[in-house]
């Protein structure tokens, strides 16, 4: 309270200022928590900024307000609480002061790395290695079984890299988002091959990704506008020979594929990548300028205002998936028969007959086609374990109770209600909030001034045909219908009712041409649930075989969004409560980021298989930052016992842009070097024979030490059990090796570890430990 007083008598504090700035918050179309969040932020940032720019004091202030603001709200219960109720409180403060005190004691802050990503570049650019028998896994050698993938009785783990290919190789100036202005005449004729990377570059890349970097799994982005840009149903032959090529030469690295059909935001028409412009014009949408942009139907890095709103906000692009554009697409794809159902579409059958067809029925179709033909190209490739059904799919306006109140569960650019988004794009302006970082107000400002309509004329104004909204003849002003015409009636679920049925109809369409693919579905975004476990009904089919896997990502949502490592704060999503120091954050996220593979009963899901599809740090800051950063998101994954792969490896990669993508900067290469190798390139096993289970593993990239523990549910004394362990040389020049149980064998060509236990005993804990000896 002291400080705050500080603050305010302080000539730097703008009083004025700030209390219109609450007021204004407080009286948005928001529900009570985000303003009361939001109220938080901005005055947090103004005081912070009286006494200085520091983020510290920023997060601290957040991190005391946000509490006192809720339990203002519930003042007259506190009162009244049990002994017990203050007995939980008191324990909750003293863990609180524990866990600080601790992290002091034991803060490794000033621990350096030895090594740098440079040095582990160029010792790797002097010491060449070869795959080890083990790591070579073909997929014919591969089977799926309960949720376990394996190979003549061993289980085979994954840790990988994702190999993104968002926008066009031709023409080249759409390679950059930041640069394709003119990207409008060129939406039919464009080209994909040679995305992620030329064929005669693929063979320096696997190497590194699986010989050195100890990789054995791609997942590799194809989007639907790659296969199928010319128009509905016409295939880009071309593009999936290429495609096919570039996944055989990856098996010969020993590297598996996983399918990603990806998309950010639905499509590069709408801030994003994904769908092709034809599937935006028929829903009526103007393809052929920046309209989507100018009537804020949609945010485009190219388009930015920068005289307006300064330098664009880092991830602003997310911010697409609750404006009009992306939601309305989203729920015409997925739940159009159901809210947008008068809407058709005109389609020339075989025969030269036309007919209508629903809008839903019309995109699904042609996203099945388009799997199809990937799915007919690869179907031979022995090194694909599977596709994806889409990344990061939306619900859209689906579930949203009143259209009337911004529903964006994150403040972030120009916060608007779904119907606010809907008055803009029928050609209204309209003043709302913006947002320049997270949940900090700045002011109100007018969008869309010169009235440009989003769509190719009024009368194709999809949510004003359905009668959402109707314009009063008189006052030209939007009036509100159905405020709830997106709302779910109780026990209505968005998952069962829309995703289930897509993700069989992907899981037919793919093991049609191979039975052996497993799907990995994945589910929507939906901050209610950031840690969503796979649907019970994905574990068999009808006939009891193991069909689903599961594919859900995870990211430090407060490191990826500030563009900033903190060691001493993060967020809990799952409980909505700040997270003060290492001890705690390291704890919240091994919690929950087991959900995905046990569920919320802490109970395994028997029948599928989990790997996140993507994870990773932004690499901005120092190298110590960003490193520390990406240990700390990959020490959670080790400790949850989960396959990985990391986001992303992007060839085009430079200082100066980033990954050439909405100015994000996640790529592990970089100016053709790696870097955050310290934290990437990390022991694991690979490879270890049935019965035997993960219970422990943990590598320190400072020290340069790593332990793995694991349990025998076998009772065999004639059998041995044997774990393969990739070993990277560059961490561990002169290893030594303490075996609990066993004999260990180590292969420096190779960088791989054989350690064979004998008289395997059901219960049994076996350990593995191993140092650098130049390092002690």
């Amino acid at each position: 309270l002291s400080g705050i007083f500080y603050v305010l008598n302080t000539q730097k504090f703008q009083f004025p200022s700030c209390t219109l700035s609450c007021i204004a918050v407080y009286r948005s179309t928001m529900k009570l928590e985000q303003r009361l969040l939001s109220i938080t932020v901005t005055l947090a940032c103004k005081c912070a900024d009286a006494i200085q720019p520091n983020v510290i004091l920023v997060i601290l202030f957040v991190a005391l307000l946000w509490p006192t603001l809720i339990l203002w709200r519930r003042t007259r219960r506190y009162r009244q609480r049990s002994p017990v109720d203050r007995l939980s409180i008191l324990v909750a403060v003293l863990v609180g002061v524990f866990a600080i005190a601790y992290s002091f004691l034991y803060s490794d802050d000033e621990k350096a790395f030895s090594e740098r990503s440079e040095l582990i570049n160029e010792y790797y650019d002097h010491n060449q290695h070869t795959l080890h028998s083990s790591r070579n896994v073909p997929r014919q050698g591969l089977q799926y079984i309960k949720g376990i993938w394996t190979k003549e009785s061993h289980v085979v783990r994954f840790r990988g890299v994702n190999l993104p290919a968002k926008t066009p190789s031709i023409p080249s100036n759409l390679r950059d988002t930041k640069s394709s202005h003119d990207f409008y005449t060129s939406k039919h004729n464009v080209s994909f091959v040679g995305r992620p990377f030329p064929l005669d570059e693929a063979p320096q890349h696997f190497q590194r990704l699986s010989h050195q970097w100890g990789f054995n799994l791609l997942r590799l982005s194809v989007s639907w506008e790659a296969v199928m840009h010319e128009g509905p149903g016409i295939i880009d032959q071309e593009y999936l020979t290429y495609l096919k090529d570039l996944i055989s030469l990856a098996g010969d690295y020993g590297l598996c594929v996983l399918i990603d059909p990806h998309q950010d935001v639905f499509s590069r028409f709408l801030g994003g990548d994904g769908a092709p412009s034809w599937t935006l014009d028929v829903a009526g949408f103007d393809t052929d300028s920046s309209a989507l942009h100018e009537s804020g139907g949609a945010v485009l890095h190219q388009f930015w205002n920068h005289g307006d709103y300064g330098v664009m906000p880092k991830m602003m692009w997310t911010n697409n998936y609750w404006k009009l554009g992306t939601a309305t697409m989203f729920t015409l794809f997925f739940a159009g028969d159901a809210y947008a159902s008068g809407i058709t579409v005109e389609t020339i059958q075989p025969d030269g007959e036309s007919s209508n067809i629903t809008i839903q029925k019309f995109l699904q179709t042609h996203y099945l086609k388009f799997i199809d033909a990937v799915a007919q190209a690869v179907k031979d490739c022995p090194n694909v374990i599977g596709f994806g059904t889409m990344n990061e799919p939306s619900n859209g306006f689906v579930g949203v109770e009143d259209v009337g109140e911004i529903h964006a569960p994150i403040l972030h650019g120009h916060a608007m209600s779904a119907f606010d988004s809907m008055r803009l794009a029928s050609g209204e302006s309209v003043e709302v909030p913006y947002y320049p970082s997270h949940f900090r107000f700045d002011s109100q400002h007018m969008l869309n001034p010169t009235g440009i309509s989003a769509y190719k004329s009024p009368e194709l104004d999809i949510w004003q045909k359905v009668g959402i909204f109707k314009i009063d003849e008189q006052t030209n002003k939007r009036v509100l219908l159905r405020p709830n015409h997106f709302a779910l009636k109780p026990g209505e679920d968005f998952t069962n009712m829309y995703l289930k049925p897509f993700f069989e109809s992907i899981q037919r369409t793919v093991s049609h041409h191979n039975p052996n693919f497993v799907t990995y579905a994945e589910p929507h975004i939906d901050l209610t649930d950031p840690y969503p476990s796979a649907p019970t009904y994905l574990s068999k089919s009808s006939n009891g075989e193991q069909l689903f896997g599961w594919a859900p990502h995870w990211y430090d949502a407060v490191t990826l969004f500030l563009g900033c490592y903190n060691r001493w704060f993060s967020f809990d999503f799952q409980w909505n409560i700040p997270l003060i120091t290492p001890i705690i954050i390291d704890w919240a996220f091994r919690k929950n980021l087991r959900r995905f593979k046990y569920g919320k009963g802490g109970q395994s899901d028997d029948g599928i298989n989990v790997i996140v599809g993507e994870t990773g740090v932004p690499f901005s800051g120092s190298e110590e930052d960003y490193t520390l950063s990406l240990d700390r998101t990959l020490r959670a994954m080790e400790a949850s016992d989960l396959d990985y792969v990391i986001w992303c490896y992007e060839v085009g990669n430079n200082n100066a842009d980033g990954d050439l993508w909405n100015s994000e900067d996640l790529s592990l290469l970089s100016d053709g070097r790696g870097r955050g190798l310290q934290a990437a390139i990390r022991p694991w096993p690979y490879q270890y024979s049935s019965g035997l289970h993960i219970v422990f593993q943990q590598f320190d990239p400072i020290d340069q030490s790593y332990e793995v523990k694991v349990e025998d549910n076998m009772d065999c004394i004639d059998c041995t059990a044997t774990v393969f362990v990739f070993v990277p040389s560059c961490h561990f020049q002169q290893p030594t090796f303490t075996a609990h149980d066993g004999i260990v064998s180590y292969d420096r060509s190779t960088q791989n570890l054989k350690w064979e236990i004998h008289s395997r005993s059901e219960g049994s804990l076996y350990s593995l430990k191993m140092i650098n000896s130049l390092k002690q």
